[in-house]
C-alpha cells in the first residue's frame, strides 16, 4: 500500500469512528429525553437536524447555503413537498440538516451502516421502485405526512445520476401533494468534487470513497414555492422539473 492509500484508509477509519460517535451521542440524548420528558415531532426534528449537521462535519463536507433559506415562510397545514435532484447519498444529510421532516428514499438506505438507525428516527419513508405495490404505499404515506403539515423531501428522478442534467420525474409524490393542496419547494444541489457522485457502484464503495476524500463542497439553491392546489399532476411535475433544473444551475454557479 502506497503513502496516499495509507492516508486515505486512515482518514476513512477516523471518520467512521467520528460518525459512530455522533450517532451514539444523538441517539443516546434522544432516548434519554424521550424517557424523561417525551419527544414531540418538533424535538425529534431538532435532533435529526443536529445529527445531520454533525455527520456532515465528521465527513468533512461543507454546504454553501442559499441565502433565501432564512426567509422561507412557515410550512402550511397542507404540507410542503421538497423536490431535489439526486447526486450523492450526502444529499440526504444536506436536506435533513436544513429542513428536517421525512425523506422518501430507496429501500437500500436501510442497509447503510450508521445512517439506517437515525433514518428510522427521522421517519424515513422507503420505496422499492420495482414494486407497484410499494409505490402505492409510499404515495399514501407521503400524503399522510403532508396532511399533517409536515415537510417531505423526494428525489423525483428516482435514483442518483452524474452531471447537472435533471432527468424526468416520477409522478407519485406530485399526486400526494395535489391531494392535500400543499406546496412544492424546488431545490438544486451541485457538488464541486466528482468523487461525491454516486453512480454505477455499490453503496459500500460510494460510502468508502466519501470517507476517503479530504473535503467535499456542495452548493444548494432554492426555487420559488409552487402551490399545488388546483394543479394537475402532469402540470405540477413539469413546472417543478423546470424549477429544479434552474436551481441546479444556480447552485453550480455558487461553487
Amino acid at each position: 500500500m502506497d503513502a496516499h492509500s495509507t492516508i486515505r484508509s486512515a482518514r476513512a477509519g477516523l471518520r467512521t469512528l467520528g460518525l459512530a460517535s455522533v450517532t451514539g451521542a444523538e441517539c443516546g440524548a434522544l432516548w434519554l429525553e424521550g424517557r424523561l420528558l417525551g419527544v414531540s415531532v418538533e424535538r425529534r426534528d431538532a435532533y435529526v437536524r443536529s445529527w445531520s449537521r454533525r455527520m456532515l462535519a465528521a465527513i468533512g463536507a461543507r454546504v454553501i447555503d442559499d441565502p433565501s433559506i432564512s426567509t422561507l415562510p412557515p410550512v402550511p397545514p397542507s404540507g410542503r413537498l421538497l423536490v431535489s435532484n439526486h447526486r450523492s447519498m450526502l444529499d440526504i444529510l444536506v436536506l435533513l440538516s436544513r429542513f428536517g421532516g421525512s425523506i422518501l428514499s430507496k429501500d437500500d438506505l436501510q442497509r447503510w451502516p450508521l445512517v439506517d438507525r437515525l433514518a428510522a428516527i427521522a421517519d424515513t419513508l422507503y420505496v422499492d421502485r420495482s414494486s407497484s405495490a410499494s409505490g402505492a404505499t409510499s404515495i399514501r404515506r407521503v400524503t399522510d405526512r403532508l396532511s399533517k403539515g409536515r415537510v417531505v423531501t423526494v428525489f423525483a428522478e428516482g435514483t442518483t445520476y452524474p452531471g447537472d442534467e435533471v432527468r424526468p420525474f416520477h409522478a407519485g409524490a406530485f399526486l400526494a401533494v395535489t391531494r392535500t393542496g400543499g406546496e412544492v419547494l424546488p431545490l438544486g444541489l451541485a457538488y464541486r468534487e466528482p468523487e461525491a457522485i454516486y453512480w454505477q457502484e455499490s453503496l459500500g464503495q460510494h460510502g468508502r470513497r466519501l470517507l476517503e476524500q479530504p473535503s467535499i463542497t456542495v452548493a444548494m439553491s432554492i426555487g420559488a414555492i409552487i402551490p399545488a392546489a388546483g394543479q394537475t399532476t402532469k402540470r405540477l411535475n413539469a413546472e417543478t422539473h423546470a424549477a429544479v433544473q434552474s436551481a441546479v444551475a444556480r447552485a453550480r454557479a455558487r461553487l
